[in-house]
């Protein structure tokens, strides 16, 4: 995470109890370094809500100005899996993830259709470098996202641009600091971008922007139903949206392979976050067969806080 690592995740499981039926869970997992609100001020927002008076129904639809993203993603997710609408947890493409501190050897990976590399930390000469080595060991077919977490000035993206081979990059994830103008963005650089925090912090992101090659959407950190709108947004400029994790558990990164059917996404997803967790919460994890054999958590294992009706 950005200044720190993080060695163990901390959230809130929500548990929909339907009568005659298995239960439906949901999830409220703020991300240290990207939420803004903590988990107490989470767990403490979620009370309120359920806390008061009237049909939960009606809570639920009208949550209160000032909700944290988080705890909206939490009682959407909910209230949209209660409806009955979303097809069943099953496999999505996924782009593989590289970290700063992995291996480059991808070449045993034939099947991935995508790898994701995380830069930025470095100088300049070693990012590129990386690059030219994941990017050597592509096969035909394969692409390169880049997530640069707004490390580099224009004039160092556009040194790097013009070092690597442009055509195996799909797009690169939010290169410029905070606020930068990104209308030069195309004719220097000849790689598609794409918003990731930018979506978060501005209220209607032009995605009209010269160059802009997808929405990196994040619904536990924009709330579900504004992360619905980008998606209808996106779809209609033509603009490709990729669904990401923010460190999740296994029942949300299900949620959001289901998400991906019902929202009709194409191409890989950046869901590939499970495979540094030791353990998953209620059940083994139903997208991602690879990672089923982890051990589970089970519900008693679990801190009880309260029941609403």
């Amino acid at each position: 995470m950005p200044g720190h690592t993080l060695t163990r995740r901390e959230g809130l499981l929500l548990e929909w109890c339907r009568p005659r039926a298995d239960s439906l869970w949901s999830e409220i997992s703020p991300l240290p370094g990207f939420s803004r609100a903590t988990l107490a001020r989470c767990h403490q927002q979620v009370r309120q809500i359920l806390d008061q008076d009237g049909p939960l129904a009606d809570r639920l639809l009208h949550l209160p100005t000032g909700t944290a993203p988080e705890v909206c993603f939490g009682l959407e997710a909910g209230r949209l899996q209660w409806r009955g609408q979303l097809p069943a947890a099953a496999p999505v493409p996924l782009c593989r993830l590289i970290r700063h501190d992995d291996a480059l050897d991808i070449a045993a990976d034939t099947a991935s259709p995508c790898f994701k590399l995380k830069v930025g930390r470095d100088d300049l000469t070693t990012d590129i470098d990386r690059i030219r080595q994941v990017t050597a060991r592509l096969t035909e077919g394969q692409w390169l996202r880049l997530d640069a977490n707004r490390s580099w000035t224009l004039e160092q993206a556009e040194a790097l641009c013009g070092a690597i081979d442009r055509r195996r990059i799909q797009f690169i994830e939010e290169p410029l600091p905070a606020g930068s103008d990104y209308l030069s963005w195309w004719s220097r650089t000849g790689i598609p971008f794409a918003w990731d925090e930018t979506l978060r912090e501005t209220t209607a992101p032009d995605l009209r922007t010269p160059g802009l090659g997808a929405l990196v959407v994040k619904p536990m950190l924009t709330g579900l139903n504004r992360a619905d709108r980008l998606v209808q947004q996106a779809r209609r400029q033509g603009i490709s949206v990729v669904l990401s994790a923010s460190y999740e558990s296994n029942l949300t990164l299900d949620f959001h392979a289901r998400l991906v059917h019902y929202w009709n996404l194409q191409g890989p997803q950046g869901l590939d976050t499970f495979g540094i967790f030791a353990r998953a919460l209620l059940t083994p994890i139903l997208s991602q067969p690879e990672q089923a054999g982890l051990p589970i958590t089970q519900q008693s294992e679990l801190e009880y806080l309260g029941c609403w009706t």
